[in-house]
């Protein structure tokens, strides 16, 4: 399995309407994705910024190549990511998993 990791700072005012745009958009269009098997979401308060960042799990880079448009290295930014984030960072991270380990009783929360 592949871990990617993406990061993304936007500044204070704009930190609470891009948290929402990145789970209404990010999670329909991962979750739709051949290969994709889930993800986190975690932000970061700073002093004048809040940093985003979004870790995914896929079943290959085959996968997120396919997903990213060819290019797996290549964030996938949309007009809104434009319009929020200080800067556009050119390259996502990739890991494979090596082993995991989870509390049985670990729950998903979210912000409402």
């Amino acid at each position: 399995m592949i871990v990617r990791v993406w990061r993304g700072k936007t500044s204070a005012a704009k930190a609470e309407g891009y948290g929402t745009f990145l789970r209404e958009m990010a999670h329909p269009d991962y979750g739709q994705a051949e290969g994709n098997r889930g993800w986190l979401l975690l932000s970061g308060a700073g002093a004048e910024s809040v940093e985003f960042m979004f870790v995914s799990f896929w079943d290959s880079m085959q996968a997120v190549a396919q997903y990213a448009g060819g290019d797996p290295e290549h964030p996938k930014y949309y007009p809104e990511d434009k319009a929020a984030l200080l800067e556009l960072p050119e390259c996502a991270e990739h890991f494979e998993v090596v082993d995991v380990v989870l509390d049985a009783k670990l729950r998903a929360t979210t912000k409402t």
